[in-house]
């Protein structure tokens, strides 16, 4: 997180390359063709994807191009019995049809450039959402930043698209794209996050160069912005000013903005400006008329006062910096003084002052903030450091700009533990709006760093996690998109919402079963299955409705699973239902006499009885309907 200072060949593979992290074995005969149905299904639910070109590895020991032929196929390389065939996405479920039985068609290996790949992917549920054949693709990201230095050799690692169609970069500042790598940090996020996206990147430097990168993505059709940059002083970070302005129009261009709430929850001060022995001073505490700061030399620091008094005032506050404690000599070493007189050449309109200041020497250093007169109002008033630590603090609503906007999905960082990071920017805003909405993994992996902290890096799975969303479901407007990413995550903090964690850290469904990635692992049942044991019953239904297992399709081990039972019979599927057979094909859930008889028919050749039938009857469980399940349903009637 860094603040403004003031003055289809790879990307098509990359549909089926899920494992981001390891290889994983083969998948055999009907599994394997069965998952490449299902994924090339969820490829072509738009018809104009029909005809994008995907990769099938075909194992054959001979395999001839006339077989491939007549469904627009290509034998690209051979290598044994491996034929790798290029097939529009569309024709594929024809080819499988009309291949010989002996013939295993699969999807290449999991696999990726030789580089490091962030662990967001996997806990965020990223991967099960890719491994569906969902990469996002068609969808159009937006970076904003402050610079995307060592971008070629992201790009060279494979770990971003090359320039292209797939990422275009502008820069608004005229000082070339490069400076910080910050952005290329994110990108990457973004790009591991949903690999078939399109990438807009923009480095700018100034709220016009916001606005105007705002501007030129929505013409170009982007619909989920990061920003993993804070503002401070153009508002009192109550979701008001012009920050705010340029973020909520994202809404009303179709886009949805997504921003890192700030690193700043130990390096903010919040409080009533307090004067009791009148000397214009704030108390900071009880009679102490400072705060302070332990800063190092040679490491520069900025510090922001704000007030409550926008967006213009003639409310005049001081911000001065000292070298040791004012009150015993203690000298100025830094100060603001800007003239909020609202008279002369000189007024300056805004209710904040800033300091720019690095220490020649390290020790602590001592902050004070002054009325400029005794008749000056006492206003609410809000001081950030971007360096060390405040030692008097605030860590409540210690939220930044843009994060604080009504219609920016704000994200806090918690560890690989889902832990909250201590640092991450803490709810609500100034005005009592809850924030942050969601929060993500940070301290991951990319080809420049090898651990990317703050939420910096937790706003950008959550943008790649939008747009996974939105490739599935394209329609989904920004309002709907800031309902739907909210409900899909863990709760990792207190229950429910909390202003460090939000309403959780983001978990995908990728199977649409109703449980969440981190739900799915906690059941031990399949994330990319939304019935796991194809008993009928979806997994969510088993576990919240029926209390039958998810990975048992016969839970009470009757002979009828918990589908047949819940759907077709009405039985109670956690109580077996053996020897339960009147009346006909309609378990009553009562074993009696009348069932008896109708076993005796079934035994005695009188009726044929039906598969479920078949399944109850056979009381004993030997597989035979014999004269030995009479008399253990007998015995079970008291006969």
């Amino acid at each position: 997180m860094h603040h403004l200072p003031k003055k289809l060949a790879a990307v098509l593979l990359a549909v089926f390359a899920v494992n981001l992290a390891q290889a994983a074995p083969p998948e055999q005969g009907a599994q394997a063709e069965d998952r490449l149905r299902r994924q090339v299904d969820r490829l072509t639910q738009d018809p104009a994807r029909a005809q994008e070109r995907i990769t099938l590895i075909l194992e054959a020991d001979a395999l001839q191009q006339a077989e491939v032929s007549p469904h627009e196929g290509q034998i690209r390389y051979r290598r044994g019995r491996l034929h790798e065939v290029s097939i529009p996405a569309g024709k594929v479920t024809a080819l499988l049809n009309a291949l010989p039985s002996g013939v295993l068609a699969r999807l290449p290996y999991p696999h990726r450039a030789v580089s490091v790949a962030g662990q967001g992917v996997a806990i965020t549920g990223a991967a099960d959402v890719q491994a569906l054949g969902n990469t996002a693709a068609g969808i159009k990201i937006g970076v904003i930043d402050l610079g995307f230095a060592s971008l070629a050799t992201s790009q060279a690692s494979g770990d971003l698209p090359p320039t292209g169609p797939n990422l275009t970069i502008t820069d608004y500042t005229g000082t070339g794209t490069g400076g910080t790598n910050h952005g290329t940090n994110v990108a990457e996020i973004v790009h591991e996050m949903a690999p078939g996206a399109s990438l807009y990147l923009a480095k700018i430097g100034t709220e016009v160069q916001l606005g105007q990168a705002l501007d030129a993505m929505a013409a170009a059709g982007v619909k989920v912005i990061n920003h993993s940059v804070a503002w401070y002083a153009a508002a009192f970070y109550d979701g008001t000013g012009p920050i705010c302005d340029i973020a909520n129009s994202a809404d009303t261009k179709g886009a949805q903005w997504i921003n890192a709430m700030g690193n700043s929850r130990l390096k903010h001060y919040l409080a009533t400006f307090t004067d009791s022995n009148a000397d214009l001073r704030h108390e900071f505490a009880a009679g102490q008329n400072y705060n302070t700061i332990n800063l190092t030399a040679g490491s520069a620091v900025s510090l922001i006062l704000n007030w409550n008094a926008y967006p213009t005032t003639t409310v005049d506050y001081d911000l001065y910096l000292y070298n040791g404690n004012p009150d015993s000599g203690g000298g100025v070493v830094a100060s603001s003084l800007n003239r909020q007189s609202g008279k002369g050449p000189s007024y300056f309109p805004y209710p904040y002052e800033s300091i720019d200041y690095t220490p020649t020497s390290t020790g602590t250093f001592y902050i004070v903030v002054k009325k400029a007169t005794s008749s000056q109002a006492n206003l609410a008033l809000t001081l950030f450091s971007t360096g060390p630590d405040l030692v008097t603090r605030t860590t409540a609503s210690s939220i930044l700009q843009p994060a604080d906007c009504a219609k920016v999905i704000g994200v806090g960082a918690v560890n690989l533990s889902d832990s909250a990071e201590s640092f991450s920017s803490e709810g609500p805003t100034t005005d009592g709006r809850a924030k942050p909405e969601i929060s993500a993994p940070d301290g991951v992996k990319t080809s420049l760093s090898s651990a990317f902290y703050g939420t910096s890096a937790a706003s950008p799975h959550a943008t790649g996690a939008a747009a996974l969303l939105l490739a599935n479901t394209p329609t989904m407007t920004p309002a709907q998109l800031r309902a739907a990413l909210p409900a899909a995550v863990k709760d990792v903090n207190s229950t429910g919402f909390d202003y460090r964690t939000g309403s959780g850290r983001i978990s995908l469904d990728a199977d649409g079963d109703g449980l969440n990635h981190d739900a799915e692992l906690s059941y031990g049942t399949s994330p990319t299955l939304a019935d796991t044991d194809g008993d009928g019953l979806t997994d969510s239904q088993e576990i919240q409705l029926y209390a039958t297992s998810p990975t048992l399709a016969d839970s009470d081990g009757d002979g009828l699973t918990d589908g047949q039972e819940v759907l077709v019979y009405n039985t109670n599927p956690n109580l077996s239902n053996k020897g339960d057979l009147a009346p006909r094909n309609h378990p009553d859930g009562v074993v009696n006499v009348a069932d008896l008889l109708i076993l005796a028919r079934f035994t005695g050749g009188l009726d044929s009885p039906s598969a479920p039938e078949s399944a109850l009857a056979d009381v004993n469980n030997d597989g035979v309907l014999d004269v030995r399940d009479i008399l253990q349903l007998r015995q079970q009637l008291g006969y």
